[in-house]
């Protein structure tokens, strides 16, 4: 191509015209190229064809050769003509490659066949020349596996599999790699040889594979119930063969005995009619028409009738697929009231409560699959926007949340995703949607909110197969999880549970149901409840039922005293099970309850000791009263008390570092978290964010212990009627014991009170263990300011001003007057003469 004057001019003039001229001329250039490597149709035809006959020739070579037809490798045979169908030519070259290669002679003549098939179908040599690449190395691979053979064969057989060259192959990479590492080795070749030869991605193959699993699931589902179908009918088709055989027998063992062989009686005789020879003519209708009785059966074995056909509808059980997306059904498991392992060990006279009286779960809610596969489209278009790329796999409905299954492709980033969360909020107009990755698999599981949201009751939870069948008086009824299946969880091996959760959250709702959860499966004597309620709102309802073993306490300092004496409690019991050499509080009950344990004269007889389990619903009020004295009861009592049977579950509603503590959060691994505030409270209550995400109304995240991973569950739902016909139901059986003890100040070894945790000696103590100290300097001293014991004691602010109030209080120092300090109203020598009355 030649370029002309007024060209050139017209480049030199416009930049923008000479640009694209130059990439005119490469793309003519380039077509010229493979142009010119492209082969005349003719010469591709004719190389196709002479492979075609070349190799299918060889393969009949192979196929007629006998090792007696005279050849260059066998001599001195009785045979002069070849049986071979190719002659003298075949039987030496079939006698060749099989010395050579042996069986594996075959894959050459095939892979001509196929080469020659490809010449001629294909329009370019880079059509199949990968290909050829590939059925070389699994040529290869063939070739020494055949050779792996060779060593077991019996030597009266003349070929050997993999003939000489696949022999020494074996032996060579054997030799290096011992026989399991040649194996790996030829197995990872073969499969890098199938995936050249293929040039498919592994992920292709994957979705292969669970496309072929799918259908096979499908098939085996209809050939199982046809198969059982066909079961079915020939069992009925057994039972009436056998009911009309009885009665063909029954037939011919009357006929035995005729009316010949019996003794005429006279006193039975009668006179006969005479009948006549004549045929009787008797009036018949089709025994088709005739009308049937429904209630008539079998009397000696009735035939079981065909169970129920079950309408054409969608099955639940059975996966649906729709555009490609497999919609999961939710799951359903019930239980009856008789099932309840609990319930079928009761003693004594103690009944133990109905799940009726708890409402009915409500219709299941029918799934709009198209409604699915809409959001789930439109959340895979929205992450395109973004450059992230993958497939939406599953749908998994459930009673409150849908988990869209999103498998992102290499190369996508996990935090790039859950980054994306408020966008894809906006895609579907969702309050929420959280993000995690899937257990167990390789996708990212998207939790986006139901359009009507389902009412989980209790009883569904009660009536569920893991309730029912677990044996531990302290199983908790957590709720659903995100699937539909009911959670549940058992405080003894938590062993105590810190909850969180803002007001609305659905809180005070998980707290009832944990409560009668142990309510439903504890009688009075195996399971103890301290109910700490200082709102005054939550916990009144369960007031007097017989499970209590104090009233439910609302003052903060009576709280504080019932935390200690659990502590005290504590160690009693500890000191009980060394004396008698347990390791728990199980051996222990079972040994008691057995008659094993030996008891000493004059003392008396051990009982069982119940499970205790303190429930507090608002731990902040508690902090902020008695924050020193709560925080190192809790702490000792999550440290130790697990072995022993007193489990805590604590509640609040601010989740803060100063409610929280660092010692109590420690000693807590077992949380849940509804709805919170803000990030940072999630982060404290359960090291991560996510909480704050949550929809409220019993939605929430459990952290079990053991484990990092959360799992959502949503709280059953359980009405103040309920609850108050459970607690009317527990009253008419019992009334509580309660040991008032429990509330007042616990005595120390000088006969001094704890009030509160702080210490009482009347007027001239104060209510401090560093009030004599501090009283004693400021007298020697002659200075009573609250800067000086500051110095002096090592103490905060606010606790050197109580002292010095105090100090006014019980007439030591005079009152606060300006500026001025205050005036010591006791002699130096004062506390020498309290000193000489104490003694």
């Amino acid at each position: 191509m030649t370029t002309s004057t007024k060209d050139l001019d017209a480049e030199k003039q416009d930049p923008a015209s000479t640009e694209s001229l130059k990439e005119h001329r490469k793309r003519v250039k380039r077509r010229k190229v493979s142009e010119g490597r492209q082969e005349p149709s003719i010469v591709r035809d004719v190389f196709g064809l002479v492979a075609l006959l070349a190799s299918v020739s060889w393969l009949l070579m192979l196929i007629s050769y006998d090792p007696s037809d005279p050849s260059f490798l066998q001599e001195g045979t009785s045979k002069h003509i070849p049986d071979n169908l190719m002659g003298k030519v075949g039987a030496n070259i079939a006698a060749l490659c099989y010395q050579l290669v042996g069986y594996g002679s075959i894959m050459f003549p095939l892979a001509g066949i196929y080469m020659g098939y490809l010449c001629i179908r294909s329009k370019k040599v880079n059509d199949w020349f990968f290909q050829i690449i590939g059925a070389g190395t699994g040529m290869f691979v063939g070739l020494t596996l055949f050779g792996s053979f060779s060593p077991i064969m019996k030597k009266e057989i003349p070929i050997l599999p993999g003939g000489i060259v696949g022999v020494e192959m074996w032996r060579f990479f054997s030799g290096y790699l011992n026989p399991f590492g040649t194996y790996v080795f030829l197995f990872g070749t073969a499969s890098l040889a199938l995936l050249v030869a293929t040039q498919l991605r592994l992920r292709d193959i994957g979705d292969l594979c669970v496309r072929f699993a799918t259908m096979l699931h499908g098939k085996g589902a209809i050939l199982g119930q046809r198969f059982k179908q066909f079961l079915e009918s020939r069992r009925q088709d057994r039972t009436h063969q056998r009911i009309i055989r009885r009665e063909l027998e029954k037939l011919e063992h009357n006929q035995e005995v005729t009316r010949d062989l019996l003794a005429p009686d006279p006193e039975l005789l009668r006179d006969e009619p005479e009948y006549d020879d004549e045929d009787i003519q008797v009036d018949s209708q089709d025994l088709d028409n005739l009308p049937l009785d429904e209630d008539l059966t079998a009397e000696e074995e009735p035939a079981p009738a065909p169970p129920p056909r079950k309408p054409p509808a969608r099955q639940p059980a059975k996966q649906q697929e729709a555009d490609g997306i497999v919609v999961n059904p939710m799951k359903q498991v019930t239980a009856t009231q008789e099932s309840f392992q609990f319930v079928q060990e009761m003693e004594g006279d103690w009944v133990y409560p109905s799940s009726y009286f708890f409402n009915k779960a409500s219709a299941d809610a029918k799934v709009d699959e198209a409604e699915l596969v809409s959001k789930a489209k439109a959340l895979e278009e929205k992450l395109g926007e973004f450059s992230v790329t993958g497939q939406m796999r599953e749908i998994h409905p459930g009673p409150v949340v849908t988990t869209y299954e999103f498998r992102p492709d290499a190369g996508i980033k996990y935090s790039k995703i859950v980054n994306l969360s408020e966008d894809l909020c906006l895609a579907l107009g969702a309050e929420s949607i959280r993000i995690d990755r899937m257990p167990g698999r390789s996708s990212i599981g998207m939790e986006v909110p139901n359009d009507k949201r389902e009412l989980i009751t209790f009883r569904e939870m009660l009536e569920s197969e893991k309730f029912a069948k677990d044996k531990s008086k302290l199983l908790l009824s957590l709720g659903k999880t995100i699937d539909g299946t009911p959670f549940c969880a058992d405080l003894a091996k938590m062993p105590h549970l810190l909850i969180a959760g803002q007001t609305g959250s659905g809180k005070s709702v998980g707290i009832n149901a944990m409560i009668c959860s142990i309510l439903m499966r504890a009688r009075p004597d195996e399971v103890k409840l301290i109910m700490i309620d200082p709102k005054m709102v939550e916990m009144g309802i369960y007031a007097d039922i017989p499970h209590l073993l104090t009233p439910v306490v609302i003052d903060p300092h009576e709280a504080s005293n019932s935390l200690k004496w659990a502590v005290g409690e504590m160690e009693r019991r500890y000191r009980l099970l060394a004396e008698n050499k347990f390791r728990n509080l199980e051996h222990y009950n079972k040994a008691v309850a057995g008659g094993d344990m030996e008891v000493e004269e004059g003392k008396e007889p051990l009982l069982p000791l119940p499970l205790i389990v303190v429930v507090i619903d608002e731990l902040a009020d508690l902090m902020m009263v008695a924050r020193g004295e709560v925080e190192e009861s809790i702490a000792r009592l999550a440290q130790k008390s697990r072995a022993i049977g007193i489990h805590l579950v604590l509640a609040t509603q601010r989740p803060s570092v100063d409610i929280i503590t660092g010692v109590i959060k420690s000693n807590l691994p077992s949380r849940l978290s509804y709805r919170v505030a803000q990030k940072n409270d999630s982060r404290i209550i359960l090291d991560g964010n996510g909480a704050e995400t949550l929809l409220g109304k019993g939605d929430g995240l459990f952290l079990g212990p053991g484990t990092a991973r959360l799992v959502r569950i949503h709280a059953p739902f359980l009405s103040e009627t309920e609850v108050l016909d459970l607690v009317r139901f527990l009253k008419n059986q019992g009334t509580p014991i309660y040991n008032h003890q429990i509330l007042k100040p616990v005595e120390t070894d000088d006969g001094a009170e704890e009030k509160g945790g702080k210490k009482k000696k009347g007027k001239s103590g104060g209510e401090d263990p560093m009030y004599d100290k501090a009283a004693r300097l400021v007298v020697r001293s002659g200075q009573a300011s609250v800067s000086y014991l500051q110095r002096k004691l090592g103490l905060g602010y606010a606790r050197a001003a109580k002292l010095v109030d105090m100090m006014e209080e019980d007439g030591i120092v005079g009152p606060n007057v300006g500026s001025k300090a205050r005036d010591i109203l006791v002699a130096s020598d004062y506390f020498d003469g309290v000193d000489g009355q104490e003694r």
